[in-house]
């Protein structure tokens, strides 16, 4: 075990996708080779403090978790943070700052692919077909709620998707069926950010496409299709996600090839578009017989439930195969 590579799974974090972070981790430490890897992990605590090994040792804080990070002499960290502060490329930064390796997309791309405007607007230029949408600042809703309504109205009609750009998950999420309906969805995503995003509703078949840029001497491949089928609820929102027994995820999805080719090429491109590594899953919806692109991640969940791990064994790959790869292409 002397020789093992030293990684270090940090899981948690300050975001509202704490609890799936955690899960997540919890897959790649139970995963991960221990005849290859040396592994500890890292919680972040919801207030920020971070706490190594069983959570038994001493909270420190961010400031003096870099140090430790290197005094421990960590070969790589395994990144298994959703949302703000983990996937927004702010804790990529800092590694970089520190010289140590991670798992995953850089701080620029994680940034620009978190942002889901910002990422809408790089994949429409490449051509990409993306959904209709209206943008405004949080601050401003209390004096232009009438205006805001009524432009959303004119130029996505109703129903139509409420968002907080910089969340995952499906949290600060609303979809309001009516007019009437459209004040309360704002004001109830407006605490998850500074930015309200509403998208024109698109109604048909859920899509999610991973790719993994990890291989040696390889370009990116896209996995296998796989088609979302939320039993009860009206989208695939965070009880649908992460609830055992709440959705069908059907993978290889029972679409046509013509369709699945498309849809795997439309992953690779905003893959590549926004600069990602390692792995990343682009959602989409078909509506009628056209794809819609509607966001990317670039730390997809990684627990029992999550989509990319299912993608992965339906390839042909085992869970310690896929968490194994991503920290050698970080070592690469």
């Amino acid at each position: 075990m002397s020789g093992a590579v030293r990684v270090v799974v940090v899981m948690g974090g300050v975001s509202s996708e704490h609890a799936v972070s955690m899960q997540s981790g919890a897959n790649v430490l139970k995963y991960l080779d221990a005849q290859r890897y040396a592994v500890t992990q890292a919680v972040i605590t919801e207030t920020g403090q971070w706490v190594f090994g069983d959570g038994g040792g001493e909270h420190l804080s961010e400031e003096d978790a870099f140090p430790a990070l290197k005094l421990m002499e960590t070969d790589c960290v395994f990144i298994a943070l959703h949302g703000p502060n983990g996937e927004d490329g702010r804790i990529q930064w800092l590694l970089d700052d520190a010289g140590i390796r991670y798992t995953g997309s850089g701080s620029a791309a994680s940034a620009i692919a978190m942002d889901k405007v910002r990422s809408k607007e790089v994949a429409s230029q490449a051509g990409i077909r993306v959904g209709k949408q209206v943008v405004f600042q949080a601050d401003a809703w209390p004096a232009e709620r009438e205006a805001l309504t009524g432009r959303v109205e004119d130029e996505l009609g109703f129903p139509c998707v409420v968002k907080s750009p910089q969340q995952g998950s499906s949290l600060g999420m609303a979809m309001p069926q009516k007019v009437t309906d459209f004040a309360d969805a704002v004001d109830a995503v407006i605490p998850y950010g500074p930015v309200v995003m509403v998208e024109e509703f698109l109604s048909g078949v859920e899509l999610t496409c991973g790719v993994l840029d990890a291989k040696k001497d390889g370009a990116p491949i896209a996995m296998p299709v796989t088609e979302i089928r939320p039993k009860a609820a009206g989208f695939f929102d965070y009880h649908a996600k992460y609830t055992p027994g709440a959705t069908d995820e059907i993978t290889p999805a029972e679409i046509n090839d013509d369709v699945r080719d498309h849809v795997q090429q439309m992953a690779l491109l905003a893959h590549e578009l926004i600069g990602c590594s390692g792995f990343s899953r682009s959602d989409m919806i078909l509506t009628g017989d056209e794809v819609v692109w509607l966001e990317i991640n670039t730390i997809p969940g990684l627990t029992d439930t999550s989509l990319f791990p299912q993608a992965a064994v339906v390839a042909g790959m085992t869970l310690p195969e896929l968490y194994g790869t991503l920290v050698e292409a970080a070592l690469e």
